[in-house]
């Protein structure tokens, strides 16, 4: 099974839409929560949050993190303020006290910039759920909610190298072959691959060969040669059209290839298919 530092499951017990405007602010005193804890994520506008006696100047896609007991003071500091809040209880990451999502050690926002739009979705979902009286509705709230706190554990408490490392090898050789089954037609190189599963290239290719019984370059050369093949079958589309459809730019190395590959020219394979006009 896959390592998570996730041992309870949050549930949610309240969320709202909050808005702010110049006439009429936004704005909480000083307070806490003794029983649950909160996330709290600015979708436009700005604000300044007390959080643990520590200042934090908010934007739009900024998101706080009440931890419970923690002490916290909100305020919009713009003419046009939107944000939404989930209070949860339930939540433990080893190690931690309940209904906390960061350390003491931590600060209490991070900014979310590439996550900000998935997150923000997650959110918006979970409160349309939340506040909805369709059949299992929290079910789906709460479900949305786990997703988000996976989302943001991972973001806060994993590299992102330990986020492919901890992986085993199967799925390392998952990505790898995803990688090429998507992006066969272009420059795929093994420096991308390892790359790409946080490994060097010696050990991608013991993994990888050790996974599938070949190497990753020979990989790549039988699913071109399968992507061909599926051309050759159903089009009659020129050899050079898919020989670059394929990966390569010159026509003679991809015939020579298929030949080598399958025992056959691309044409006799073409005539003994009967491919479609």
């Amino acid at each position: 099974m896959r390592h998570s530092i996730i041992s309870g499951k949050p549930e949610i017990l309240s969320g709202s839409l909050i808005h702010g405007s110049k006439e009429a602010p936004f704005y909480f005193p000083l307070h806490q929560h003794e029983l649950n804890g909160e996330v709290f994520l600015i979708m436009e506008g700005d604000g300044e949050f007390r959080v643990d006696g520590r200042l934090y100047r908010a934007k739009a896609g900024s998101l706080l993190m009440y931890n419970r007991g923690i002490w916290h003071e909100e305020r919009s500091t713009s003419d046009k303020f939107t944000a939404v809040y989930v209070a949860y209880t339930g939540l433990q990451l080893q190690g931690m006290p309940a209904d906390c999502l960061s350390t003491s050690a931590q600060p209490a926002m991070v900014e979310l910039q590439e996550h900000f739009l998935p997150v923000k979705k997650l959110f918006a979902e979970m409160i349309e759920e939340w506040s909805s009286q369709l059949p299992e509705s929290a079910v789906v709230a709460n479900g949305l909610l786990r997703a988000l706190t996976g989302r943001l554990a991972r973001l806060l408490h994993y590299s992102a190298e330990d986020q492919v490392k901890k992986r085993p090898n199967k799925e390392l050789v998952h990505l790898a072959r995803r990688y090429m089954e998507e992006n066969y037609p272009f420059d795929v190189t093994l420096e991308t691959l390892a790359n790409l599963t946080y490994t060097n290239p010696y050990h991608f290719i013991h993994v990888f060969k050790a996974e599938t019984g070949m190497s990753p370059i020979q990989y790549l050369i039988r699913y071109r040669v399968e992507v061909a093949k599926q051309y050759l079958e159903t089009t009659r589309l020129p050899m050079a059209e898919i020989a670059e459809k394929v990966g390569y730019k010159s026509e003679t190395y991809f015939q020579n290839l298929f030949k080598k590959t399958t025992g056959v020219s691309p044409g006799k394979y073409r005539a003994a298919a009967g491919a479609i006009e």
